[in-house]
């Protein structure tokens, strides 16, 4: 199978092992006879809780499965899963795989959305493994699948948001993701959920959301601005999530857009050279 020898044997590092690893053999035991999934539990040299996996660097394969694992928990956490929300996941997998491969990592998001599993071990090996970067582009990527119909639930955002406590990413980033995400990337609904990119019905960003974004409350000086600006720039960069693969990497682009739409819209609302 194209996908499970790309993702698996050639494309996993630190998630052969730990409670990832775990969920990856039961979902592949439907997959394979015994010998094949004997060959993907050994990944060659280490088994799934073996040592070498946990020393290993993140690789776009980790990246994807986690998205996946914790994506199949929020598309649950409302007790329902919505085709629009399938749909923006197929487009992910699009971006990611051929069609073929697509259509075997459909599969894979069905027997995760079937399984019973707990999130928050996932979460707890992402904190201890994948990059702050990283982590930020997840959250990112969990709010796209989740607003996909055009609104995120309570329970949906709740979920995000204790994913985002488990993985180590701050307050103030989450606030900043989210606030950037409704009032950027979904600024215009195209009736599916998705964006309307360069539409004329595009929403205006607020000043109130500018600040959010940029983590900086509207009584910081104009060097402050700055600073937050260079800061979050720094932070939110592509070049960080270079490792995650060129769909992860235009991705992010989006986050850094609306760092510097934020800093725009504060600097033409004080005059700001």
């Amino acid at each position: 199978m194209g996908f499970w020898s790309k993702l698996i044997l050639g494309g996993l590092g630190w998630t052969l092992g730990g409670p990832i690893g775990a969920i990856l053999g039961v979902i592949a035991a439907g997959f394979f006879d015994g010998d094949s999934r004997s060959s993907i539990e050994d990944g060659g040299n280490s088994s799934f809780g073996g040592k070498d996996s946990q020393s290993r660097k993140t690789t776009q394969g980790d990246f994807l499965l986690v998205v996946m694992i914790l994506a199949g928990s929020v598309m649950k956490a409302d007790g329902s899963v919505l085709k629009s929300e399938l749909e923006e996941v197929k487009a992910f997998l699009r971006a990611n795989f051929t069609e073929e491969e697509g259509k075997e990592a459909l599969q894979m998001l069905k027997k995760i959305l079937a399984s019973n599993y707990d999130y928050r071990d996932v979460c707890r090996q992402v904190r201890s493994r994948l990059n702050y970067s990283g982590k930020l582009e997840l959250i990112h990527t969990l709010f796209k699948i989740a607003s996909a119909d055009g609104d995120i639930s309570q329970a949906e955002i709740n979920i995000i948001y204790e994913i985002c406590h488990l993985t180590g990413v701050s307050d103030a980033d989450y606030v900043s993701i989210k606030t950037a995400y409704k009032a950027y990337t979904h600024g215009s609904s195209s009736g599916n959920g998705r964006s309307e990119s360069g539409s004329s019905g595009k929403k205006q960003m607020s000043l109130a959301d500018a600040y959010k974004i940029l983590e900086v409350d509207k009584s910081a000086t104009d060097d402050e601005v700055k600073k937050a600006y260079r800061r979050m720039a720094m932070k939110y960069h592509p070049d960080k999530v270079n490792n995650l693969g060129e769909e992860v990497k235009r991705s992010a682009t989006e986050k850094f857009k609306a760092v510097g739409e934020a800093y725009q819209i504060i600097k033409n609302s004080r005059g700001m050279q």
